[in-house]
């Protein structure tokens, strides 16, 4: 049987008079590829940052077999990975892109020791692999948004995570540059044996080896299962309330509203 890398029960988050998360239960297993699904407000992101130890909650989660709070311990937060949605930097923000990636074995080396040359040459190593290595000299506010998420998810494979969060990465990204970062994903999915957590509100931009879906709507589980069952007709339908259809061409999912 595998392992259930992480648990949640009952969790609830409130911020005021909202409940952004209500009663969520859910369990992933080791090596497993989910995706987090929903419209915008959902509480997608709320839920990722749980997992992640970056939100208050009741409730109870266990990570890696054992009990946490909110308040992780450094050994828990060096394995579990974080990609968030893009961010706005500053272009005369002196740090280069290889200076990021580098910044993956920070805490895993302590804050007293910088990273030698072995760290750079499994930095660029990884660069190469993500076919960035050429813009490892160039200052991170200086490059295109995909370039950027792109050195944002080295920097995370950097930290040799077992669980890797990633928040809305394609956001915002035009459908060609979408698309060479869900064939990154597929790639490490299928060689570095990790637990991705894929939050997405757009169905139609799917990594291929995602397995499994859970569908969020008003801070619930309104789904949990299989990816092509999850994106049917029929689920979403229920999900929203309103007639849509499914459909595939070339690959690529397409959704059209009766």
């Amino acid at each position: 049987m595998s392992e259930k890398i992480i648990e949640l029960k009952d969790v609830v988050v409130k911020k005021g008079k909202d409940v952004l998360l209500d009663g969520i239960n859910l369990s992933v297993l080791r090596n497993e590829f989910v995706g987090i699904i929903g419209p915008n407000g959902a509480g997608k992101t709320t839920l990722l940052k749980v997992i992640a130890g970056f939100e208050r909650f009741m409730g109870t989660i266990n990570l890696f077999g054992r009990k946490e709070g909110w308040r992780r311990s450094r050994k828990t937060r060096l394995r579990i990975g974080y990609v968030p949605q893009q961010m706005q930097i500053d272009k005369a923000f002196p740090i280069l892109a290889l200076e990021v990636v580098m910044t993956g074995v920070i805490g895993r080396l302590g804050l007293f020791r910088s990273p030698g040359r072995e760290e750079k040459k499994k930095a660029i190593n990884l660069m190469e692999m993500m076919h960035v290595d050429h813009l490892a000299d160039r200052p991170l506010g200086q490059l295109s948004g995909g370039e950027r998420q792109k050195v944002i998810l080295a920097r995370a494979i950097m930290q040799q995570p077992d669980i890797l969060l990633m928040d809305e990465p394609t956001a915002n990204l035009d459908i060609v540059v979408q698309k060479e970062f869900l064939n990154l994903i597929n790639d490490i999915q299928r060689h570095k044996a990790l637990t991705l957590c894929f939050v997405t509100h757009d169905f139609t931009m799917l990594p291929d080896t995602m397995q499994r879906a859970v569908l969020l709507n008003k801070g619930k589980i309104a789904f949990d299962g299989d990816i092509d069952t999850a994106l049917s007709k029929e689920t979403l339908s229920g999900l929203f309330g309103y007639p849509i259809e499914t459909f595939k061409r070339d690959g690529r999912r397409f959704i059209s509203y009766g």
